[in-house]
């Protein structure tokens, strides 16, 4: 058992020891009593809170869905210059993707994979959707000074002169590589010779 001491004005004091009880067992009593009244009061109160809670929860979602249907009508009025009707099919794609949309709010004892976002589109219209070939623009690569389209073949950017293939070469014209420290053709020293202080 714990003890747990607290202070009471002398009124108190006096009634506690009028009784014929020890004081232990009158404070354990009324400490039991009064926590039992806190607790059914609580379930009392959740139960009120649950059904105030699932109405609150459905004049929102009213709400929300509300919402969105009156900016969805002004979006489209503003594009479509306040004409709706029969003429509105004319701009729907042929295969519009579909879109889910999932509106809930925090709760306390929600669980964190509860939540979560998803898109499907449909693969066809997506390949129908693409006007260029996938293989346009492969035989180019970025520039790394300047940020310019520089094609494959070249060795050296036209618009910044930045040095486009980090390949090395010996003095004899052998390509090396960066862990080398001598040249196979030649026998030179390599610049990474330096580094690596010939182990």
């Amino acid at each position: 058992m714990s003890k747990i001491t607290f202070r009471a004005d002398d009124g108190l004091v006096e009634r506690l020891e009028a009784c014929d009880a020890s004081k232990s067992e009158v404070m354990r009593e009324a400490l039991r009593a009064h926590l039992d009244d806190a607790e059914a009061g609580a379930t009392a109160g959740d139960a009120g809170r649950d059904a105030a809670d699932d109405t609150v929860d459905a004049a929102l979602a009213d709400r929300v869905d509300d919402l969105i249907a009156e900016r969805l009508d002004a979006a489209l009025d503003d594009r479509l210059g306040g004409r709706r009707g029969p003429s509105d099919a004319a701009y729907a794609r042929e295969n519009p993707a579909e879109i889910n949309v999932n509106v809930s709010l925090d709760a306390p004892d929600a669980d964190p994979e509860d939540a979560r976002v998803t898109r499907e589109t449909s693969a066809d219209a997506e390949t129908e959707s693409r006007k260029t070939p996938p293989s346009v623009g492969a035989t180019e690569s970025v520039c790394g000074g300047c940020g310019e389209n520089v094609p494959e073949d070249h060795v050296y950017c036209p618009n910044c002169g930045e040095k486009q293939s980090h390949r090395a070469f010996c003095e004899c014209g052998d390509e090396l590589r960066t862990d080398w420290a001598f040249c196979p053709g030649c026998g030179r020293r390599t610049p990474a010779a330096d580094v690596l202080k010939d182990r």
